[in-house]
C-alpha cells in the first residue's frame, strides 16, 4: 500500500472560507444550503464594537466592469479549460516564484495574457516526489470563482503537466506593491488598541502576514490585508491569540480571537464564535452497545469528554478535534450544542456516525491527510438532520465550512452510521473540495464531484470495513434504507453505464435541487464505472486510493469528462502504474466520457418519452421537470429540457412508467400527474395511482401532450 506521508500543505499563501452545500447520495436527499453565515461579521463585530466600515467602503470600490465579469465568471462563461500533459518549461521549479513563472511561460496557451493575475495558494508535494502548485486567478480584490491553475512538478523539480481553467475577460492589473509596510500594519494596530482602551498588550513579532481578506462571509470578494496578531484581551473568549486585520491601505479593519496565529480561521479572517475548549475537558471512553438497524448490537469503545465540574459526557475527541451536535439548535440558534449526555446514555444512531466518522478520519490521516481539510480545522458532525422546513428527511451531507468548522449533517432515519462508503463519501466531498479549491456543483462538474465521494468511500470500506460484501454498493450497509447505488451495475439504480444512455441526465443552464444541478447524482455512475473497471483489471484498492487522489489533486473546478478523460491516463502513468494505463482507457472509452452531442441511435432496448416546455422562460430557469416513475424496479427518472432547448426527453428501458411533472413559475410551484391525453393538479406528487400509465416499447418515442399545464397561468 502506498501511503501519501508528504501530502500536507507545504505552503499556504491564502485560504478562503469555501461555503458549498453537497448532497450526500443518490435518493438520500439534495443538496441543501449551508446554515445562515451572516452573523459571522455580526459576531466579530460583537467582540470588538469598534469594528469600522472599511470593508464595506472596499467593496464600493469594486468596479461595476469588473463586477459584472465577475458575474459571468460565477455563471462559468468564457473559462477557458486547457491540459498540457508534457513538459513545458525548461528551468527547474523550486518554489511558488518558479511556479509562476513556469505558468506564464505558457499564459497565451492557456487562455490568458500578460494582464492575468494569478495567487498562489497552496503547495502539495506527494511521497513519489510530484508536487501540486495550484493558483487562484485574481482580477482587482475578487478572485474569480473556479478560475484556477495546477502546475505540476516531478522529483526533479522539472513541470511535467498543467491543467487550468482561465478567464480570458477579466484582464485587470494586480497590486504590484503593498502601499503599507509590516511594521506599519503593526503600527496601525498599536494605535488601535491604544484608541480601545487597551493596556499591556504588544503585538506578537516575527507572527505578522498577508492574507486576501473576504469582504463578507460566503463571497468570493476579496481585499489583501495584514494578519497582526496580539496575545488575546477577551476574559469573556477562551482563545490563545487575537488577530488584527489591517487593509493593504493601512486601514484597521477588524479583530477576531484565534487559536494560534497561521491557523485557518486567522488567514480567513473568519470569526471564531462557533468556539469549543476541547482542552478543557477529560478525554475519555465510552464502551457500550449500539442498536443496528436490524435489532442486532455491536460493541463500541469511543473517546468522550467528560466535564471536570459536572460529569457531563461529551460525544467529542480532542485529539482529533471532532464534536457531535444537534442540528436543529445549531440552525436555528447559529450556535453549536454539543450533544452530551448526565448518564452517558446517547442514541445508537449517532454513536454509530460518530464512530465510523473517527475510523474514516483515521483512514486519511494514515495516508497523510489530516482531518477533512488537511489544514487542522476541527469536525462537527450534526445530528438529527432536518430539512429547511423542519422535517426530518433522510440524508446524509457535508455542508461546507462555516464559524471555523468543517461541518457536516446526519439524519436518524437512516442508519448511515453502519455504512463506511457513506461517511467516506461525505469526508471526501471536503478533500476534494480543499484539493480543488472550490466546487461547482453542477452538470459534470457536479457528478464528477459526486463519483470521486463514491469511488473513494468505496475504496475506503473495502479497506477497513469488517464486511467485504459491500464492495461496489453504495450505502448497503445500513440496509433497503440507505442502499443507493450500484457501481457495477449504475441500471439497478436508474443511473446510466455511459453518455446519453438509458437515465442519463442533460446538462442546465440553472441548478436546482428538482433537476439534482443537472443531475450530479445520476451521472456520477459514469466515474464510478472506471473504478469498478481498474479492480476487474487487478488494481488493489490501496492503489487505486493512492490514484484517485492524484487524480483530485490535478483537477480544476470546470474539469468535466471530456478533460478528465485527458487526465485520468495521464494521473495513471504519472502516479507509477503505467500496466494499468489501459485499463483506465478502456473503461473511459467504454463510459464515453468525450461524447458531448446525443447520439442518433438510441441504446439497445431503450425508448423515449418526450414533451414540450410550454413556457421559454421557465424552461431556460430550470423550472420544469418530468418525473417518470417505473412500474417494476426502484428509484425515479428524471429529465428536463437541455440547454438551448424547450423539448424535455427521456431515454428509457421499454416498459411501463407514470408520469408526473413539476413547474415553478415565479409565482408558485405546480405539480401535475398524467391523465388521458393531458395533465391534472394533484397534491401527492408521485402517488402512482394518480397517474395513468404510459407504455414504451424498445425503439418507440412517446411524445406527451403539454396539454393542461400552466392553463391557470
Amino acid at each position: 500500500m502506498r501511503h501519501m506521508n508528504g501530502f500536507g500543505v507545504k505552503a499556504l499563501l491564502s485560504a478562503f472560507a469555501l461555503a458549498f452545500a453537497l448532497g450526500g447520495m443518490s435518493g438520500c436527499g439534495a443538496p441543501q444550503p449551508v446554515p445562515d453565515g451572516a452573523e459571522t461579521q455580526e459576531a466579530a463585530e460583537a467582540v470588538d464594537g469598534d469594528v469600522t466600515e472599511d470593508a464595506d467602503d472596499a467593496d464600493d470600490e469594486v468596479s461595476a466592469e469588473l463586477q459584472e465579469a465577475y458575474d459571468e465568471a460565477l455563471l462559468g462563461e468564457d473559462i477557458v479549460s486547457t491540459f498540457i500533459g508534457e513538459p513545458f518549461y525548461d528551468d527547474q521549479v523550486k518554489d511558488e516564484e518558479d511556479a509562476l513563472k513556469a505558468v506564464q511561460s505558457v499564459m497565451d496557451r492557456i487562455g490568458g495574457d500578460e494582464t492575468t493575475v494569478l495567487e498562489c495558494v497552496a503547495v502539495r508535494p506527494t511521497e513519489t516526489g510530484t508536487t501540486y502548485y495550484s493558483f487562484l486567478q485574481q482580477a482587482g480584490d475578487v478572485t474569480v470563482h473556479g478560475a484556477s491553475v495546477k502546475l505540476i512538478v516531478d522529483k526533479d523539480n522539472k513541470t511535467i503537466g498543467l491543467v487550468s481553467s482561465i478567464m480570458p475577460d477579466i484582464m485587470m492589473e494586480g497590486l504590484d506593491s503593498w502601499a503599507t509596510t509590516q511594521e506599519q500594519a503593526e503600527e496601525v494596530v498599536q494605535e488601535q488598541l491604544a484608541a480601545d482602551g487597551v493596556q499591556g498588550i504588544d503585538v506578537i513579532p516575527g507572527a505578522s502576514h498577508q492574507t486576501l481578506l473576504a469582504l463578507e462571509y460566503g463571497t468570493q470578494d476579496r481585499i489583501y490585508a495584514w494578519v497582526v496578531y496580539t496575545p488575546n484581551y477577551y476574559d469573556e473568549v477562551d482563545m490563545g491569540y487575537v488577530a488584527h486585520y489591517v487593509s493593504e491601505d493601512g486601514k484597521y479593519l477588524y479583530n477576531i480571537p484565534v487559536l494560534e496565529p497561521w491557523d485557518v480561521e486567522s488567514i480567513t479572517g473568519e470569526s471564531t464564535h462557533l468556539t469549543f475548549d476541547f482542552d478543557r475537558y477529560e478525554q475519555t471512553e465510552w464502551k457500550g452497545d449500539a442498536i443496528l438497524h436490524d435489532g442486532t448490537t455491536r460493541e463500541l469503545t469511543v473517546p468522550v469528554l467528560r466535564d471536570p465540574d459536572t460529569d457531563e459526557i461529551f460525544l467529542g475527541d480532542a485529539k482529533r478535534r471532532v464534536l457531535c451536535g444537534d442540528y436543529r439548535s445549531f440552525d436555528s440558534d447559529d450556535g453549536v450544542v454539543p450533544l452530551s449526555s448526565a448518564d452517558a446514555t446517547f442514541e445508537s444512531v449517532d454513536l454509530l456516525v460518530y464512530d465510523a466518522y473517527l475510523r474514516v478520519w483515521d483512514f486519511f490521516e494514515n495516508i497523510g491527510w489530516t482531518g477533512p481539510d488537511d489544514m487542522g480545522s476541527p469536525s462537527l458532525l450534526l445530528m438529527d438532520y432536518v430539512n429547511e422546513n423542519g422535517e426530518q428527511e433522510k440524508n446524509a451531507l457535508y455542508d461546507g465550512r462555516y464559524g471555523g468548522w468543517q461541518t457536516f449533517s446526519f439524519t436518524r432515519l437512516a442508519s448511515y452510521g453502519e455504512c463506511i462508503d457513506v461517511i467516506g463519501h461525505e469526508f471526501t466531498h471536503c478533500v476534494t473540495g480543499t484539493t480543488m479549491t472550490t466546487n461547482l456543483y453542477k452538470n459534470d462538474m457536479g457528478a464528477i464531484n459526486e463519483g470521486m465521494s463514491d469511488v473513494m468511500g468505496n475504496l475506503v470500506e473495502m479497506l477497513i470495513s469488517d464486511d467485504p460484501n459491500g464492495a461496489w454498493l453504495v450505502g448497503e450497509g445500513g440496509g433497503e434504507m440507505t442502499l443507493s447505488r450500484s457501481m457495477s451495475d449504475p441500471h439497478a439504480y436508474c443511473q446510466p453505464e455511459y453518455a446519453w444512455d438509458i437515465y442519463y441526465s442533460p446538462s442546465v443552464d440553472v441548478g436546482n435541487d428538482d433537476n439534482d444541478y443537472g443531475g450530479v447524482h445520476v451521472n456520477s455512475s459514469m466515474l464510478n464505472r472506471v473504478s469498478y473497471r481498474l479492480d476487474q483489471a487487478g488494481m488493489a484498492p490501496e492503489d487505486q486510493v493512492y490514484f484517485w487522489m492524484n487524480v483530485a489533486l490535478a483537477m480544476t473546478p470546470y474539469t468535466d469528462y471530456p478533460q478528465m478523460a485527458e487526465l485520468m491516463p495521464w494521473c495513471m502513468a504519472q502516479a507509477g502504474y503505467q500496466q494499468y494505463v489501459d485499463a483506465v482507457k478502456q473503461a473511459i472509452d467504454e463510459a464515453k466520457f468525450t461524447v458531448v452531442e446525443p447520439p442518433t441511435k438510441l441504446p439497445d432496448g431503450a425508448g423515449v418519452i418526450t414533451i414540450e416546455c410550454p413556457d421559454v422562460e421557465i424552461s431556460d430557469a430550470g423550472g420544469f421537470i418530468l418525473f417518470l416513475f417505473p412500474q417494476e424496479g426502484v428509484g425515479d427518472i428524471r429529465t428536463w429540457p437541455p440547454l438551448g432547448s424547450t423539448l424535455a426527453k427521456a431515454a428509457v428501458p421499454a416498459g411501463a412508467y407514470t408520469a408526473f411533472l413539476l413547474v415553478k413559475t415565479d409565482e408558485e410551484t405546480l405539480l401535475y400527474a398524467h391523465s388521458g391525453d393531458g395533465w391534472v393538479d394533484v397534491d401527492t406528487f408521485g402517488d402512482r395511482s394518480t397517474s395513468d400509465i404510459i407504455n414504451v416499447e424498445a425503439g418507440e418515442t412517446v411524445q406527451l401532450s403539454s396539454k393542461g399545464v400552466l392553463d391557470a397561468v
